[in-house]
């Protein structure tokens, strides 16, 4: 019986690990918008930016392009990745899966770090429901598509309960900043963030912290990344990647209906994040939801296609780096926001308009390319995947590539 054992780099598949990388590029965009502070900003403020209509359209695409996306498809890839890990150790699974348990306890630990400096941390809830995701493994691929798309509706089903049962349930009389909050108001919510000590972030931050976990009730965020999990793993299970994903009919038929429902959900007035307090909340949900897993379903389905050719794959070879050290890029990211914005760094929060922000990003992200080529030509993983494996299986693995 074979042991279970860190796959090689030369294992990856590398559309997949294209997919991680813009996946990346798609996180950054929409995490600077906390840690600039233009999530939390008051829109008195906001109306004082110098171009104003430049940044409103960037909000706008921002919405349809960006917004939920780019979490789904990392979500999907967590189901993926467990797939292909899982499948070569199909014939051994109790020793696989405690290795396994083992490696979603330490990403809920990596997690509970991250939170403490930044409330919008993914890792400890994705170890969570990895929990629960792991079990359903054994399951034909018919049932689990079943399950992903009853976890998906469930959301839907409780705003429907919660709008007869207590409409408006914690939603903000009048919303102030994009993220309004019922306990503080946005001007004493950026003070600390703006010209506080650590300690003062630090506890600003916690209050983001407990507000973010009550909020993934109205949003529906645990029940939607388990059934990302369940769908990726089953994508895998059915071959679609090779099968399905560059299938143009299919692709179009995620384009109408991913942007056709996203703009008919800016026809109406809605939250993902809050209960409903009428009707026109919940038909929000339902198409900005259904709309957000074509457009993210069609981003694969492009990507796919491109990278079919040796050409495509030379334009996303960028994604393709980022891609492998995706764990190692998404907690930089995190460190260089706090470095740039918070007050024990550059001391830039709520300085900086929108269309700024997101250039900022695309810099960022652009470094981080550079970064992970350079870091990749010598090591076969990045610096926290390596810490990650070397954790998981009690060992300090090898880490250069001639040990690779």
């Amino acid at each position: 019986m074979t042991k279970p054992s860190p796959a090689k780099s030369k294992q990856r598949i590398e559309v997949i690990d294209a997919l991680r990388g813009f996946a990346i590029l798609g996180i950054i965009l929409a995490n600077i918008l906390s840690w600039s502070g233009i999530k939390f900003m008051p829109f008195s403020e906001i109306e004082r930016w110098p171009n104003l209509e430049i940044d409103l359209l960037v909000y706008n695409l921002n919405g349809i392009f960006v917004d939920t996306k780019f979490y789904t498809i990392f979500s999907l890839l967590f189901g993926i990745g467990f797939y292909l890990q899982f499948n070569k150790n199909r014939d051994n699974q109790p020793s696989f899966m405690k290795v396994y348990y083992r490696r979603l306890g330490y990403l809920m630990l990596f997690g509970l770090i991250h939170m403490f400096f930044w409330s919008g941390d993914i890792l400890f809830i994705y170890g969570l429901v990895g929990f629960v995701f792991v079990q359903f493994r054994n399951f034909k691929p018919k049932t689990l598509l079943i399950l992903a798309g009853i976890s998906f509706i469930i959301p839907l089903i409780i705003d429907v309960v919660m709008l007869q049962v207590y409409p408006g349930f914690m939603v903000p009389g009048k919303r102030l900043a994009v993220h309004t909050y019922l306990d503080i108001s946005p001007v004493e919510l950026t003070e600390p963030f703006r010209n506080g000590t650590f300690w003062e972030v630090i506890r600003a931050n916690l209050h983001n912290v407990k507000w973010r976990y009550f909020d993934l009730l109205p949003s529906g965020r645990l029940f939607k990344i388990f059934a990302f999990f369940v769908l990726g793993f089953y994508l895998m299970s059915t071959n679609y990647f090779i099968k399905k994903s560059t299938s143009i009919k299919r692709l179009l038929v995620y384009l109408i209906l991913g942007f056709g429902l996203t703009f008919l959900s800016k026809q109406v007035t809605g939250s993902m994040g809050q209960f409903p307090s009428d009707w026109s909340d919940i038909l929000y949900k339902l198409l900005f939801s259904f709309g957000q897993v074509n457009l993210a379903f069609a981003y694969i389905s492009i990507l796919s296609f491109i990278y079919k050719s040796a050409f495509g794959q030379k334009i996303l070879v960028g994604f393709k780096y980022v891609g492998r050290m995706s764990f190692s890029s998404y907690l930089s990211q995190t460190i260089i926001g706090i470095i740039i914005f918070y007050p024990y760094g550059f001391g830039l929060y709520a300085t900086m308009s929108l269309w700024q922000v997101e250039l900022l990003a695309v810099g960022i992200y652009v470094v981080q390319i550079a970064l992970a080529m350079l870091w990749l030509n010598y090591y076969s993983f990045g610096p926290l995947e390596w810490l990650w494996r070397s954790l998981t299986y009690g060992k300090f693995l090898p880490m250069r590539k001639n040990n690779d």
